[in-house]
């Protein structure tokens, strides 16, 4: 008699296959995964190469804001990293204010963006012959971290400090001499700051510290205040300005007004003054302090070139006592001393010291000329020396808060925001 069921045989078959079908199912979604997995990774693998060169466009972008080819000098960056707008499909972007993100719109921020087709390998099966890759950086110029620069490419002592003095600074030294003994410290001399660099060397004598140690041979610093422009100027609103002694008091100085001096400015001793905000053209004479002057001045900048007499340093003696700021906003903006850069070499050296509660808000630039140095930052205050050779000739602390400043530190460095 013959069994209604069904065949074993049969049944196992189908059973086998089904199986034989979802293990070719299994392999080719798992070589779909395994495409799609190499594929990805490729891609994330040139996207972080890109990134990177994105990142270096912002970065040389914003370097350049200040003298305006910010461009192509993000372009050029890009290039030199492997990504040269208009070729190959690549598109590099530089956008000053950025079009997207957090800093859309504002003028401080430039924005890199570099695009590029890339082919795909196993994902061709599929279909997915490329995939563009994008990149995307922002910077800005933040606060630069150096606040002292030596600028003579080769004199043997450019950075001097002798006797018992201590130098003190929030923010990094950079010495540009070639020299051996371009940094020369002799005495019972310390020196702190954040960094401390040299191109060539340093030499000390005596009891110095040095925190840290300074590092040598590093590559040259340009002029990191060569973009600001000198104020323009004509005619004398005063010649051969001078007080004598005994000139105003504690609680009533005598007003100075920002103007044109010609042939410089010159007081006696036991004067009290105070300068007005603005912009002082100091067109020859320099400036020259006598003993016990007491003098104020709040957003001022002193310009000092050539006039009537020919170039005059500027000197601020150890008996003076001066409270001076440079101005917050504007075209001079963190500059309280500013040497015509066309003043030769050769000419004369300042003094800038002041007794020991003197201070000195703002940049202190002598680019062509020696300056010789003791003073302070106001208490939450900052101090930039930016001068050709500098000789420490008493204590110093130097700050870097420019808190006060609406743009920053006049100094400044391309930082990287998003």
């Amino acid at each position: 008699m013959q069994s209604s069921g069904q065949n074993p045989g049969s049944v196992a078959g189908r059973q086998s296959g089904q199986v034989l079908i979802l293990i070719v199912v299994a392999l080719v979604v798992l070589m779909g995964a395994i495409a799609l997995s190499a594929d990805i990774g490729y891609l994330q693998y040139q996207r972080n190469i890109m990134q990177t060169a994105a990142d270096s466009a912002a970065i040389a972008a914003a370097q350049e804001l200040p003298y305006g080819d910010y461009v192509s000098a993000g372009q050029a960056n890009s290039a030199k990293n492997g990504f040269t707008n208009n070729q190959n499909s690549v598109t590099v972007a530089v956008n000053n204010p950025p079009t997207t993100g957090p800093d859309k719109g504002n003028s401080g921020y430039v924005e890199a963006i570099i695009t590029q087709p890339q082919g795909t390998y196993f994902l061709r099966v599929l279909g997915v012959t490329s995939a563009t890759v994008y990149a995307r950086a922002v910077a800005t110029q933040g606060n630069g971290p150096n606040c002292i620069y030596i600028m003579d490419p080769s004199a043997s002592a450019a950075l001097s400090a002798s006797g018992n003095i201590s130098i003190q600074s929030a923010c990094g030294v950079i010495v540009d001499s070639s020299s051996s003994s371009g940094l020369s410290a002799n005495g019972n001399v310390t020196m702190t700051a954040p960094i401390i660099g040299v191109v060539g060397n340093y030499s000390a004598t005596g009891n110095c510290t040095f925190s840290p140690t300074p590092s040598t041979g590093i590559i040259p610093a340009a002029d990191p205040l060569a973009y600001v422009q000198a104020p323009s100027y004509s005619g004398c609103n005063h010649t051969n300005f001078s007080l004598s002694g005994n000139t105003g008091s504690s609680g009533s100085p005598y007003q100075v007004y920002a103007g044109v001096y010609c042939g410089g400015i010159t007081t006696g001793g036991n004067t009290y003054l105070n300068f007005n905000p603005g912009t002082y053209i100091i067109a020859g004479g320099g400036m020259n302090f006598g003993g016990n002057t007491w003098m104020t001045g709040t957003g001022v900048t002193f310009y000092n070139t050539s006039g009537t007499g020919g170039y005059g340093a500027i000197n601020i003696g150890g008996n003076v006592t001066a409270t001076l700021s440079a101005p917050t906003s504007g075209s001079m903006a963190g500059i309280l001393f500013f040497q015509d850069r066309g003043v030769s070499g050769s000419a004369a050296a300042s003094t800038i010291t002041g007794n020991s509660s003197s201070t000195f808000n703002g940049a202190i630039y002598f680019p062509t000329t020696q300056l010789s140095y003791a003073g302070n930052s106001a208490t939450n205050g900052y101090t930039i020396l930016v001068v050709d050779k500098l000789v420490l000739v008493g204590n110093a602390t130097v700050g870097n808060n420019y808190s006060s400043l609406t743009n920053g530190s006049p100094i400044k460095a391309p930082t990287l925001t998003e």
